[in-house]
């Protein structure tokens, strides 16, 4: 049973009890019970690696694998919105030649679902912002200076009723923010986080 996927570029890493036959892909290696210097050493391979690869870490005590992995780097949490309008559109942001969904860094005080209302009202400039679901956790890593970050996104479903223009947040490289409609969402699947796909499509 897979239970946890952390994404590193086009990269992942799987948390697997038992890794089913259907998940078996291309560039697929499994580790069973790693322990803290070999997941290191898997994630500052993948970090420059240039083919895209899976990696397996297989435990029956997952929760105490997932864990051991999760406290062995810095820890920056964010929140964010697959946001839906009155229309069936899903909100999007455009950054760093990637599409994305609006999100950001939780404040210090700050809960979960007030962050990501917060992040999506300064991404887009709009208001009227209700939580309809929790969404599932993304995790992705990457080097930030020398630091090694582990970013938890806690993702939520939207609805909102502004229909003003959208406002993208220049101060955060957000060239544009965008209504696309959910059944035409070729180009934003195209071009975006493989952390995100599943997001989107749910």
């Amino acid at each position: 049973m897979q239970r946890y996927k952390v994404f590193i570029n086009e990269h992942s890493i799987l948390f697997s009890s038992n890794l089913e036959k259907s998940t078996i892909v291309d560039n697929l290696l499994t580790l069973h019970n790693p322990n803290s210097e070999s997941m290191k050493l898997v994630v500052e391979w993948l970090l420059v690696e240039n083919v895209k690869t899976v990696v397996c870490f297989e435990s029956q005590d997952l929760e105490n694998l997932w864990s051991s992995f999760y406290y062995l780097f810095e820890i920056v949490e964010a929140a964010g919105g697959k946001v839906k309008n009155q229309h069936g559109e899903i909100l999007f942001i455009y950054r760093l030649g990637k599409w994305d969904l609006p999100k950001g860094k939780i404040e210090v005080g700050e809960d979960r679902n007030s962050a990501a209302v917060r992040e999506v009202e300064e991404e887009c400039g709009i208001s009227k912002l209700k939580i309809t679901r929790a969404l599932e956790t993304t995790y992705h890593m990457y080097h930030m200076g020398e630091r090694l970050i582990l970013k938890p996104t806690y993702w939520f479903e939207m609805f909102c009723a502004d229909e003003s223009e959208l406002i993208p947040q220049k101060e955060e490289a957000i060239e544009k923010a965008k209504w696309v409609n959910e059944a035409d969402l070729s180009e934003q699947l195209n071009n975006t986080y493989a952390s995100l796909k599943k997001i989107i499509t749910n």
